[in-house]
């Protein structure tokens, strides 16, 4: 393999001493020196090749910490349309997805989640626009609401509305060129397409179309500088595990993936292999297992101590949503997956599903006696209390913090499900850092994209949407933020020997990005780009003419 130098940069080691670099020499997709220009370069040969990064800043390879690569890839197999405004611009992007991957085989180009308020004159797109795109190839497009669809005349010859003397299942309406007229528009509402049969119209994406996905998936990883992720879904019912052991046996993975058995598959999936770690062949491995204990803050659903700022209609004044299994359940479980030497992830937003997890794992601890580093993982962590970080020091657990919701839901968290003052406190890691309690930030994809530049941007600021901050004193510096998305994951993993920090030994698993996380003002740290992200010494991706070689 190649010898390459990358040269004339800042090198963000991430290492105990926090130590900056300019060089890097990479071999056999493992870093071999980190140094000066002149150290570096020192070690060049004949066949080296030179990478002048002009200045521009390399990082460890983010680390993806928890979420859901497979139903990211089935995202990607569908044209999302929640952010369109009009409908020429619902045309334009389906025409552009029809254009750059036409579906083959019978498959359909489906699109999802328009909102018809949004466009001019509130009208839905019929046959007669879909058509446009194609009248070979069957299209579907789904409200926002999922209750209605609009189709092209394809779509509506194979959901058998066609011609005058068609039957809609009871419920269900076929909307039509002209109230005088049986042909059918292209607007089909509730059970035209909600109906057990015509639910079995649309055809289910085939096993290498999966696996073609799962790839298309990788390579939007890649470009936000993600070199190692999770499947948290494996499971026996959805075949998830031999989806990503197939991507693995055809050598179709880019980047590493973890997957995590669930709950009711974890006996079966899992063995005990004496340790955690567990080793990738071809970049997966099914490495721990995952449960759940609540549901979300947004959604009304996590399990509070106290009851929500602003109770959902229908609900009792003291209502704090619930959880979801027994404590009895929850500890057997547990202590299974320590007798299988498993590592657990799971799920715990509010803080009374905190508070069973850590009541039921210590109990498990008691039960097995086990004295293994098993690392258990908070996965989410919403209503994290101060006082209940002592009990996570204690077992060993390490929070994974789904940060982000302090941009994306922090308004609402602030107005309606916490209320302004426990919503200060959202996603604790200004005190899980005091705590000396190692912690990882993750965005749980397909909710949203696996974005570490913004994860960090999040962490450093605490903005809301509306600009608010909530939780100033939960901040935290922004070589913090590095480490939660570099170091941090790979602890987490069990992989700090081999990666999260530019050593010498450790795989060369890099992300090159257009400045300096360090340098600039924290504000911007949300706009800095990633320029080329390296996996083991090759690189996976890069945005063209923005490195040059020496």
């Amino acid at each position: 393999m190649t010898k390459k130098i990358y040269f004339n940069g800042t090198v963000v080691t991430v290492d105990k001493n926090e130590s900056i670099a300019q060089a890097i020499l990479v071999e056999e997709g493992k870093i071999k020196a980190v140094g000066t220009n002149e150290e570096v370069l020192a070690l060049a040969d004949e066949i080296t090749e030179k990478i002048d990064l002009d200045g521009k800043t390399i990082l460890p390879g983010f680390i993806d910490p928890h979420g859901h690569i497979v139903a990211t890839a089935q995202t990607l197999m569908i044209v999302t349309l929640g952010d369109v405004t009009s409908k020429e611009e619902l045309l334009s992007r389906l025409k552009e997805a029809f254009e750059s991957d036409p579906p083959t085989d019978g498959n359909w180009l489906i699109g999802f989640g328009y909102d018809n308020t949004k466009f001019e004159g509130g009208e839905h797109p019929t046959k007669f626009d879909l058509d446009q795109i194609s009248t070979e190839v069957p299209i579907t497009v789904s409200h926002a609401s999922g209750h209605l669809s609009a189709v092209n005349s394809k779509a509506l010859e194979l959901y058998g509305y066609v011609g005058d003397d068609y039957i809609v299942p009871e419920g269900g309406v076929v909307r039509t060129v002209s109230p005088d007229s049986k042909e059918a528009n292209g607007v089909l509402e509730e059970n035209a397409i909600l109906d057990s049969e015509k639910k079995k119209v649309i055809k289910a994406p085939g096993f290498e179309e999966v696996l073609k996905a799962v790839v298309k998936a990788q390579k939007v990883y890649a470009s936000l500088g993600v070199t190692t992720t999770q499947d948290a879904s494996v499971e026996e019912a959805n075949h998830y595990n031999h989806i990503l052991g197939a991507c693995a046996q055809n050598n179709m993975l880019m980047i590493d993936i973890v997957g995590l058995a669930t709950q009711p598959s974890t006996m079966n999936l899992m063995k005990n292999e004496g340790t955690p770690k567990r080793e990738y062949f071809n970049h997966y491995k099914l490495a721990g297992a995952k449960t759940w204990l609540d549901g979300s803050p947004q959604g009304f659903t996590a399990w509070l101590s106290k009851p929500y700022h602003v109770v959902p209609e229908g609900q009792p004044a003291d209502y704090c949503g619930y959880g979801t299994q027994t404590d009895e359940v929850v500890t057997n479980y547990f202590v299974d997956c320590i007798n299988l030497n498993v590592q657990v992830h799971t799920h715990v937003n509010g803080d009374e599903a905190c508070a069973q997890f850590l009541r039921c794992y210590k109990k498990a601890l008691e039960i097995t006696g086990s004295k293994a580093d098993l690392r258990p993982v908070m996965v989410h962590c919403q209503a994290l209390r101060e006082d209940q970080l002592d009990d996570v020091k204690e077992i060993g657990a390490i929070p994974t913090f789904f940060n982000d919701h302090v941009r994306f839901w922090g308004d609402l968290h602030h107005d309606q499900v916490f209320g302004p003052e426990r919503a200060q406190n959202i996603s604790p890691i200004g005190w899980a850092l005091e705590k000396g309690i190692k912690f990882t930030l993750h965005q749980d994809p397909p909710v949203k994209m696996p974005n570490q530049i913004i994860a960090m941007h999040t962490a450093v600021n605490r903005t809301t949407e509306s600009g608010r901050v909530l939780g100033e004193h939960q901040r935290i510096s922004v070589m913090e933020a590095i480490k939660a998305v570099t170091i941090n994951g790979a602890y987490q993993y069990f992989e700090e020997d081999v990666k999260g920090s530019i050593e010498v030994g450790k795989l060369a698993d890099l992300v090159i990005l257009d400045k300096n996380p360090l340098e600039v003002d924290t504000m911007e740290i949300e706009n800095i780009k990633v320029l080329e992200t390296i996996k083991e010494g090759k690189t996976i991706f890069v945005k063209e003419a923005e490195l040059q070689n020496a």
